[in-house]
């Protein structure tokens, strides 16, 4: 269990008292580190507080979600509900942005969340790789599938700030159709280490958005592939992900047509 400050707290412990995963927080610059047993999402609980005037940096984790949030309205499922809080990472933050820059925090959260599952499985023949636009999955022998889900959102203002929420697979996966966890391909890391190389990465790649997104290139399991994309008007894309630009927008080769899309559900093809 996370022995940090609860949400409620206003100041956060002196950085000598803190776990590593908190002192962490600190030294990247993130805000205090909050814990929650359960909420409905952390997302909400960032964004709500910055819409009541709390703007500042933060981080919270809980042990449980009831109404955890995924893409286009989707829900996030964990499976700490219930066992073990150790069975998944759910952690939110809270960071200044413009509008301009939500989507590079939404990149170096995702990498640093690659970075951290990586250094988990350094025993293991699987590895992680990346779905645009948000998820990460696991593939090696006997195990694949959707390790986690990464979603953000903007709070407006005169000093706007993006929320960008991770829910990760640790020691156990949700019961839903495709979700694998660390720990079945091997990996026998607790939740706090996941989160304290999470958080040591973070830093770095929120100071360089441009190597985050190399990084997830580097790893893209949808570059290459032939994918149908189904956008939010209802129509779709078909051809092959040629590339990520630098907008952070999926290349996609329909006939003799490149073509940048920005948002959609993405699905592979064989």
């Amino acid at each position: 269990m996370l022995s940090v400050a609860s949400p409620t707290t206003s100041a956060a412990p002196a950085p000598d008292r803190l776990p590593l995963s908190s002192a962490a927080a600190l030294r990247a610059g993130l805000g205090p580190l909050l814990h929650t047993a359960s909420t409905g999402s952390t997302n909400d609980d960032l964004a709500s507080g910055a819409r009541r005037g709390n703007r500042t940096p933060a981080v919270l984790v809980a042990d449980h979600q009831t109404a955890g949030k995924g893409r286009l309205g989707r829900r996030w499922i964990d499976a700490a509900g219930a066992g073990s809080p150790e069975a998944s990472l759910l952690v939110s933050f809270r960071l200044p942005a413009t509008v301009a820059e939500a989507s590079d925090r939404a990149a170096a959260v995702s990498a640093a969340a690659l970075a951290a599952a990586a250094r988990a499985l350094d025993d293991s023949a699987a590895e992680v790789r990346a779905k645009w636009p948000n998820d990460l999955l696991l593939e090696g022998p006997g195990v694949a599938g959707k390790l986690a889900g990464i979603l953000s959102e903007i709070v407006g203002g005169e000093s706007p700030v993006v929320v960008v929420g991770l829910g990760l697979n640790v020691a156990a996966a949700p019961p839903e159709p495709g979700a694998v966890s660390l720990a079945q391909a091997g990996a026998g890391t607790s939740r706090d280490d996941v989160l304290a190389w999470l958080l040591d990465a973070l830093g770095r790649y929120l100071a360089d958005p441009a190597r985050a997104r190399r990084e997830l290139r580097a790893a893209s399991a949808t570059i290459g592939r032939r994918v149908r994309v189904e956008l939010a008007d209802g129509s779709s894309v078909e051809g092959i992900a040629q590339d990520i630009d630098a907008l952070g927008r999926l290349v996609v080769t329909s006939g003799n047509r490149n073509v940048p899309i920005d948002a959609g559900d993405v699905f592979h093809l064989r």
